[in-house]
């Protein structure tokens, strides 16, 4: 008989050295987990935000390309182009003022004439079968603008800057701008016989196609094209929300590439030449004086220089890229006959583009429309294409934006009013942390380029 005492049953558990360790090895992994899933949720909104900025500035570039590249500059003596600077000096009386935070440089108007393919092509009158426009060149303009798209006029929590695209159709081109361009019009032109575009979009009430128009007998309409008072309800034809584009375009700038007629060096006393020894080929920036002035600058404060190499030199010869020595006036001034060089490469709040020329600012002033200051009172420039950056902000920063601005105006806010945030350096500040840069080189194929 077995007497000895059965063995006693051993239950062994983890020890707290080891639930520690599994503990810690737990928090390692769902940190990671975390981390990992944090990052990967930052970097989509990332990209969606990329996305939309890009979707935005593609828009603009791809409209401002095909309205560009089908532009209308024909050698007939007449100006068939035009750029605004609101609030630039030498801006016209009429042109409006700077909007909200932006700068005046940052804002152009663009105006010429084009054939664009997405141009109206049937009459928004009622009828059956549809009435087809004739033609097919149109007034086209561009301009930046701080409106409420999406809302009602005047939510302060809705205004967004943005760029606007209108097209007048071919009928209305025709019957209203054409003549002024052509000189055929009895209009009174800002100088005389020298009519330009800014005198159809500043003039009175033109004819346009109002396809959102409820009126059933109809839409032609006549409309203010360009007003210079920014809070008038509802806002001018340009200003509309059937030719908004894009949406938090906070600047638009333009760079004109242009060839020349001087030559870079001459065996005649007394013949003009390039100041700068640049071929004629060579292409050269015309830019607002208030432009970058290292990029573009002279050769006396740096700048990019460009290489050309001609028939006659083994090597090629560097010179700068645009005409601007050291004390440019803020104005393009006429050439005084001594120094036998023409005005500075820009201009400060207009430029009037023919094929062959270009008068910046007040060149263009005297009774026939040509000044006759000696030896040459304008730029002996042919326009090739045209360098248009817009800088877009990404939906963070047009949130903060608007943040600011309801803090700024909150609501009710009338009607009409133009919001402007105290505080530059707030808007500055955004727009470096959070505006996106975007660029397209257009060629101009009707004037060579």
């Amino acid at each position: 008989m077995n007497t000895s005492s059965p063995k006693r049953l051993t239950r062994r558990g983890f020890t707290l050295l080891e639930v520690m360790v599994a503990t810690s090895i737990m928090v390692i992994i769902i940190l990671a987990v975390v981390t990992i899933a944090s990052d990967s949720f930052k970097a989509y909104d990332r990209a969606v935000s990329d996305l939309t900025t890009q979707s935005e500035a593609r828009g603009v570039l791809d409209a401002l390309e095909n309205d560009l590249q089908t532009a209308i500059i024909r050698p007939d003596g007449h100006c068939w182009m035009e750029i605004i600077i609101p609030g630039g000096p030498g801006a016209p009386a009429k042109a409006p003022g700077v909007i909200g935070n932006m700068q005046s440089i940052d804002q152009p108007i663009l105006m010429f004439f084009a054939a664009p393919p997405d141009r109206p092509r049937w009459s928004p009158q009622a009828a059956t079968p549809r009435l087809s426009l004739k033609g097919d060149v149109c007034a086209v303009s561009y301009r930046l603008g701080q409106r409420s798209p999406f809302d009602m006029p005047g939510e302060s929590i809705q205004q967004i800057y943005g760029v606007y695209r209108t097209i007048v159709d071919p009928e209305g081109t025709f019957q209203d701008a054409l003549p002024i361009i052509l000189g055929s019009s009895a209009e009174t032109t800002e100088v005389a016989k020298a009519p330009t575009p800014w005198d159809y979009w500043s003039g009175p009430a033109r004819w346009i196609s109002n396809y959102s128009a409820s009126d059933t007998t109809g839409q032609k309409q006549q409309k203010i094209l360009i007003d210079k008072n920014l809070s008038t309800t509802p806002p001018c034809w340009t200003l509309d929300d059937q030719n908004f584009i894009g949406s938090n375009v906070v600047a638009m700038n333009l760079i004109l590439w242009c060839s020349s007629s001087l030559p870079s060096s001459v065996t005649t006393a007394g013949q003009l030449k390039d100041p700068i020894m640049r071929t004629p080929p060579a292409l050269r920036p015309v830019i607002p004086s208030s432009g970058d002035t290292f990029k573009f600058g002279s050769k006396l404060n740096g700048g990019y220089f460009s290489a050309i190499s001609t028939d006659t030199t083994a090597s090629a010869t560097s010179v700068p890229l645009r005409y601007a020595p050291a004390g440019t006036p803020p104005l393009p001034a006429p050439m005084p006959t001594a120094i036998q060089m023409h005005p500075y490469d820009q201009f400060g709040g207009r430029l009037r583009v023919f094929a062959d020329r270009m008068y910046p600012d007040n060149l263009m002033t005297a009774p026939v429309g040509v000044v006759t200051v000696a030896p040459l009172p304008y730029l002996p420039y042919t326009l090739k294409a045209v360098e248009v950056s817009v800088t877009v902000l990404t939906p963070e920063g047009s949130k903060e934006l608007r943040a600011l601005q309801q803090l700024s105006f909150p609501p009710p806010v009338a009607p009409g009013t133009i919001i402007k945030i105290p505080d530059d350096q707030a808007y500055r500040r955004i727009v470096n942390q959070h505006g996106r840069n975007f660029t397209r080189y257009i060629r101009l194929l009707a004037n060579g380029g």
